[in-house]
């Protein structure tokens, strides 16, 4: 019998991958000649009847259903021409957005159905009294209608009471950001916000003052629209861009909302996801050139595809295809919008998932592996394991199948004869061998040699990193690591990230001791606290690998970071990968990105050095939008220290230095600000912050004398076009030599010396910024100073 199951699984996953349909049959398909569909939804009369309620391009077509095999149509309600439209239901009667200009929200009472029906179109009472022209889309909860991307404000969410339901009435409004979706669960709404690329959950329980609770980003930054799982514990989310996600998140936090599993139907394949709707924890899921799809969430860090018909007679990432489904019907059956081919009344058979799941240890030391391929072998599913060790795959097909466990440097481990059952979860702890791990063990430390806690520790291959964090004592371990070379990188605020690249590692290495110089530095390598706040709805400051966008063959978002820095990270506005240079920038409204305190108390002479990206171009008339750089000290009012405006070296990364002691006589806890700000006229406004530095120069301005036996002083601080460093030694070698860097420690140049005391002139040919110059005698270095160009 096991023999004869996994021949069916085989043959039957052989025709699913040929076909691309399964668990689920069309019935019947219904052509709309001359007409595009878009959205869709579905009714049921005081009889029994099912309708489906499609949205068209010339308004709603209503069609009766009861028979799966022979769909009708009844009533068609005519609308303003508009390829937008969405529908919903409350209580008979049906409300039709659209997109089109004038269309308001068309309103139809369907409770005389199958005899007739009525419609009007409401444009707005009260505050908004003829006012609504468009929306994008719609929601109903508990007697309230939620209108989604509207002509009302920035195209939020408009709030409408349905005491009287053919009477909609005005109480209020969310518009803090555009919002083009949503769902709503008793008082929250779960806000799509598509070009901010995130989903937000907003207290509407007092109509007139909502009020945002927390937020999330989700993984194409591009979210149209959210549901919630049917114990309201889990958020499903979709991303309207190539090679999308149906994405799962917990939600009982909501100052620590938690991805749990990403899903794809056709990885590989640029194919957009469109809308989920759950129905008894299946999300179903319409997917434009994929058709149908319906996925298992009851285990949502497990989402498992389990159903499947793709009608359309599309593929890739084009938005052709399927439009929407409406699963709620109470025959069980399907009705979906085809955009170009019409009407599907589909069939599904809902199974749940064969769930396999468990975690994945070095079996030497226990550690928890991430990396770790888990194969299903006989249907081709994969999956790794994540960062904790664990891996949770499955498969629609009940079965016996082998199981592989993979890694880089790691015995295969398989297991063979595994029965996998529907709706059964079955587990497995699995330790990996390897001949040729070891452990790293670590120690992070100040320039005392005090230990530092809570440091970030990065260890990085062309395949994998590894973060870490030293505690208390400043040690970390990590007991499974392979012998190669990476690049280590370990930081704090208030230290000196340090930045080694070629790091060779093996079972014979001593530990590491790393020792961090105070400051204050951030090439943006990890995470250290900075913050933003933004009224901008694009174009937001976040941390991120910038990729490029050009207007007329300029780059408006740089495609890297500064050079010479630890990876490639930087604080960019927007970062929408494969975008326009319009589509995630700064638009009406502010994006501020604020520093952690730095405590400047015992800085004798504190300067602020820096890179920023300005550009400003596009739209209509001279350029007019503004970077702002700021500083606040001891929480005070923040202070304008540059306002760049019209950048002649757009398209480039540019230093700045700014002396603290110019603004602050005596600073103390000092933020850093940086504010981008747009102004009406449609222009394009990107702004970047990189390779952040504090310096004292404090020990580059001292008196020139001999403090100990070596002596290297540079003067003067800061220097606009040469620099003079002067070195004494009291014995004269004949090695000498001195090594100009980078604050990363990449190589300028490398000067002979000669005599046992001099001065020799530097920076005619140095750019703008910090460097650092270094005395070495046969390769050791013997004293280290700073000098800084502002050209």
């Amino acid at each position: 019998m096991k023999i004869l199951n996994v021949l069916w699984a085989l043959i039957f996953c052989s025709s699913l991958s040929a076909q691309e349909n399964y668990n689920m049959v069309v019935r019947s398909h219904l052509t709309f000649p001359g007409k595009e569909l878009a959205n869709i939804g579905g009714y049921v009369d005081s009889l029994g009847n099912e309708y489906a309620l499609v949205g068209t391009t010339a308004g709603l077509s209503i069609v009766n259903v009861t028979n799966p095999d022979n769909p009708v149509m009844a009533f068609e309600v005519p609308g303003v021409n508009s390829i937008w439209r969405e529908v919903k239901t409350w209580q008979g009667f049906a409300y039709v957005t659209t997109e089109g200009t004038n269309g308001g929200l068309t309103v139809i009472d369907l409770r005389e159905l199958p005899a007739g029906i009525n419609s009007h179109v409401y444009r707005g009472d009260g505050a908004i009294l003829n006012q609504l022209s468009k929306s994008h889309s719609l929601h109903i909860d508990n007697g309230f209608l939620y209108l989604y991307g509207s002509n009302i404000g920035i195209g939020g969410v408009v709030f409408l009471g349905l005491n009287d339901p053919w009477n909609p009435t005005y109480l209020g409004k969310y518009d803090e950001r555009y919002v083009h979706d949503g769902y709503v669960s008793g008082d929250t709404v779960w806000a799509s916000h598509i070009y901010d690329g995130i989903f937000t959950a907003i207290d509407a329980s007092d109509k007139t003052n909502p009020v945002t609770l927390g937020s999330q980003t989700t993984p194409g930054n591009f979210t149209h629209n959210t549901w919630l799982t049917d114990d309201h514990n889990v958020v499903l989310t979709t991303d309207e861009v190539t090679n999308s996600y149906l994405t799962s998140y917990y939600i009982d936090n909501l100052n620590n909302i938690t991805e749990l599993d990403r899903y794809q139907t056709a990885p590989g394949g640029n194919s957009i996801v469109h809308n989920t709707h759950v129905l008894n924890d299946y999300a179903v899921t319409s997917w434009y050139t994929e058709g149908v799809v319906i996925v298992d969430a009851a285990r949502p860090a497990n989402l498992i595809e389990v159903a499947k018909n793709d009608f359309t007679t599309f593929e890739g990432g084009t938005f052709n295809g399927c439009w929407g489904v409406y699963p709620f019907l109470p025959s069980g059956n399907l009705v979906a919008s085809d955009i170009e081919g019409g009407l599907y009344v589909l069939t599904p058979t809902y199974v749940r998932g064969c769930y396999l799941e468990g975690i994945v240890r070095d079996s030497a030391c226990g550690a928890v592996l991430d990396g770790v391929t888990v194969s299903i072998v006989e249907i081709a599913v994969s999956e790794q394991t994540g960062i904790d060790g664990t891996y949770r795959t499955g498969t629609a097909i009940p079965g016996t199948y082998t199981i592989t466990f993979s890694k880089v440097g790691y015995d295969t481990y398989t297991l063979n004869n595994v029965n996998l059952a529907n709706g059964v979860l079955t587990e497995f702890e699995i330790s990996l061998y390897s001949p040729n791990s070891f452990a790293l063990n670590g120690i992070v430390v100040n320039t005392s040699g005090d230990p530092v806690a809570s440091a970030l520790v990065s260890l990085a291959d062309a395949s994998s990193s590894i973060q870490l964090s030293s505690d208390v004592l400043g040690d970390y371990t990590k007991c499974d690591i392979q012998p190669g070379t990476f690049q280590l990188a370990i930081g704090k605020w208030g230290f000196v990230t340090v930045c080694e690249s070629n790091f060779a590692l093996n079972s014979n290495s001593p530990a590491v001791e790393t020792a961090l110089e105070r400051g204050y530095y951030d090439d943006f390598q990890f995470n250290f606290g900075w913050t933003v706040t933004s009224t901008s709805p694009t174009g937001i400051f976040e941390r991120a690998l910038p990729a490029a966008t050009t207007l007329n063959g300029a780059l408006s978002n740089p495609g890297t970071d500064v050079s010479g820095d630890c990876n490639g990270y930087a604080y960019v506005t927007g970062n929408a990968v494969g975008t326009g240079a319009g589509t995630d920038d700064v638009d009406d409204g502010y994006t501020r990105l604020t520093s952690p305190a730095m405590d400047l108390t015992l800085y004798n002479e504190a300067y602020i050095y820096f890179h920023r990206w300005f550009f400003n171009g596009g739209g209509t008339g001279a350029v007019n939008d503004t970077l702002y750089i700021r500083m606040s000290n001891n929480g005070g009012t923040p202070v304008t220290v540059k306002k760049i405006a019209q950048d002649l070296s757009a398209s480039q990364w540019q230093p700045e230095l700014i002396k603290v002691h110019d603004y602050f006589a005596v600073p103390g806890q000092v933020r850093f600000i940086a504010e981008a700000v747009d102004n009406p006229n449609g222009h394009i406004l990107e702004a970047g912050i990189d390779k952040f530095y504090v310096i004292d120069s404090f020990t580059v301005n001292t008196p020139v004398t001999a403090i100990d036996e070596i002596t290297l002083q540079a003067f003067p601080v800061p220097a606009e076009d040469v620099v003079n460093v002067r070195w004494q030694v009291q014995e004269h070698s004949t090695n000498l030599t001195m090594r100009v860097t980078d604050i990363s420690g990449r190589v300028i140049d490398i000067l002979p010396i000669l005599g046992n005391e001099g001065v020799i002139s530097l920076g005619a040919k140095l750019p703008s910024g910090v460097y650092l110059v270094q005395l070495f005698d046969a390769g050791s270095c013997l004293k280290t100073t700073r000098i800084i160009m502002s050209h």
